[in-house]
């Protein structure tokens, strides 16, 4: 019997820092997708990501079954996600996977224990859960709920050029330039949690600029200043980035039109470091899982 998981990707960050000295985000979900599929096998298949497979022998050693039994258990990962990006695409996998060797062994976790099991592994992301919310990437923990934003999408910016997110956070000075900035990221968390409440895009667009100039002394990402300046004359809300990647994304609305945004960055020549730029829906988080594929199909 196979079973399934799938789970969405994030564009960056709303708002990522230092909050009286431990480090919080606030991701929020696209409609881009990593779906795992397990099935049990006869013989041993130790095949799949490294991650992925880790998480499959974290979901036994969780529930007391013995880690020797998922040695026989196939996965076969497809993502729609880019790597190295900083679009949470290792998370995704491992979600994704974790929820589908759930459904595999006939056990359950909520998505606050997925994520603690999850953040084991390596940082991760928030957008295991529904709602939006802080969360801390290091220990899995959902510090505060915010709730959802509606009728939102995003034009992202994605330039060939990855990064390592550990090696980023191993940088000797990480921490200590990070918390220079607690009283612009606390600004921002205050602005989002204000603007989610109020599903106001001028408040929650305000805080991903905050945080997205906050961060650019831990990594500059190419033209984010005149970007910014580009979103602001077009009417977008603001500009998010992807803390330890490489993306960057622009908020609008659904009634707004991406296309006459995307000729003002070419008129700027930014398409030439950014390759590929599209719009993707803003949508609730959340993994789904199951072992029938017509139920869960959303790709």
């Amino acid at each position: 019997m196979k079973s399934y998981g799938i789970c969405p990707a994030s564009c960056g960050e709303f708002v990522q820092g230092f909050m009286n000295k431990e480090e919080y985000l606030c991701s929020y979900t696209i409609d881009l997708y990593s779906t795992a599929v397990v099935e049990e096998k006869l013989e041993n298949i130790i095949l799949g990501p490294h991650k992925s497979r880790k998480a499959i022998e974290m979901v036994f050693e969780n529930f007391n079954i013995p880690i020797q039994e998922s040695k026989n258990i196939s996965l076969n990962i497809n993502s729609q996600i880019p790597t190295g990006k900083g679009m949470a695409s290792s998370t995704a996998d491992i979600g994704a996977t974790i929820k589908a060797t759930l459904s595999l062994i006939g056990k359950e976790m909520n998505s606050e224990q997925i994520s603690k099991l999850a953040a084991g592994i390596e940082a991760t992301d928030s957008i295991f859960m529904e709602n939006v919310n802080i969360f801390n990437p290091l220990s899995g923990e959902v510090i505060k709920y915010l709730g959802n934003l509606k009728d939102a999408k995003v034009l992202i910016l994605e330039p060939n050029k990855t990064l390592n997110t550990k090696r980023i956070r191993n940088k000797l000075n990480y921490m200590e330039i990070k918390l220079k900035n607690q009283n612009l990221i606390n600004e921002a968390f205050y602005l989002l949690e204000d603007g989610i409440r109020k599903n106001d895009l001028k408040l929650v667009g305000k805080a991903c600029t905050i945080s997205s100039l906050a961060n650019e002394n831990i990594h500059k990402k190419v033209g984010l200043n005149e970007i910014i300046e580009i979103s602001k004359n077009y009417g977008a809300y603001g500009v998010n980035v992807a803390h330890s990647g490489t993306v960057l994304g622009i908020l609008l609305d659904q009634t707004m039109d991406e296309r006459r945004l995307i000729e003002l960055i070419k008129n700027e020549n930014l398409h030439k470091y950014y390759k590929k730029i599209y719009a993707s829906d803003i949508i609730d988080g959340g993994i789904r899982g199951g072992t029938r594929w017509n139920t869960l199909k959303i790709l």
